[in-house]
């Protein structure tokens, strides 16, 4: 079968000399789109994971990216034991904590940013997360987003239907790629060891009255609240994994 050298990537290739027929020096062509030899550029995200156990009762504050690939995770489930599991791609791909920042050469152009909730959560447990949360992105320690975290929904998870009864799914936002808040011209670079945080905060004095979720009447102060736990009827606690992402233009090395 011949190879069609001529349209837009034939002419540019021959441009470069490089050779696309059967045979040729195809192997010479640079594919970095970024800076040629230097660096590789793709569209994609960095994402990090927090995952919490049914019945947790929330700490003041998590921080995504808090840990890199193959170090020990900085919030084990409650239910874990023994030692922290070490992290991996399930949890998230950056190679070392946000206080370091990203490692040389890789960067990123953020386009988006985005908070998933895993729909297996209950939406009760939703509700708490959603209701008396709120979150900062900062870079040098100045704080380029914040709000509330449905004001920043990820466009991912996925769709369906169920025949079972006493089943559903829930997650921020809706799974559409489009469905997302993208700042354009307003993006921000993260360079190389530029160290950045994205923490999310459940203020005590903002939580539910006696920390009891939904108000059922109650008494006393603001306090933490807590996911259901497993046990609890006539619908069981599941947990929650939030996982935070930056969505962008990706440089990273050429080989």
């Amino acid at each position: 079968m011949a190879v069609q050298t001529g349209g837009t990537i034939g002419t540019a290739a021959s441009a470069l000399g490089v050779n696309l027929t059967p045979g040729g020096n195809v192997s010479q062509a640079d594919m970095n789109s970024l800076l040629g030899g230097i660096k590789d550029a793709i569209t994609g995200n960095y994402y990090s994971t927090i995952k919490l156990a049914a019945g947790t009762a929330l700490s003041s504050f998590y921080n995504f990216f808090n840990a890199g690939l193959g170090q020990p995770d900085p919030y084990p489930l409650s239910t874990v034991t023994g030692p922290a599991p070490i992290l991996s791609k399930v949890e998230t791909n950056v190679l070392v904590a946000a206080n370091f920042g990203l490692t040389p050469p890789y960067d990123i152009l953020i386009d988006s940013i985005g908070l998933y909730v895993h729909p297996f959560i209950i939406k009760r447990d939703l509700d708490v997360l959603t209701l008396y949360s709120y979150f900062e992105f900062t870079i040098l320690g100045k704080v380029q987003w914040d709000g509330k975290i449905e004001s920043y929904p990820s466009g991912m998870g996925y769709t369906g239907f169920s025949t079972q009864s006493n089943e559903s799914g829930w997650q921020l936002g809706v799974p559409d790629p489009n469905s997302k808040k993208r700042f354009g011209h307003f993006g921000k670079y993260l360079s190389p060891n530029l160290t950045f945080a994205w923490p999310i905060y459940f203020p005590p004095t903002s939580g539910p009255v006696g920390g009891v979720y939904p108000p059922t009447g109650a008494t006393g102060v603001p306090s933490q609240p807590s996911l259901l736990p497993y046990a609890a009827t006539p619908t069981p606690g599941l947990g929650a994994w939030l996982v935070a992402r930056m969505f962008g233009i990706l440089g990273r090395p050429v080989s």
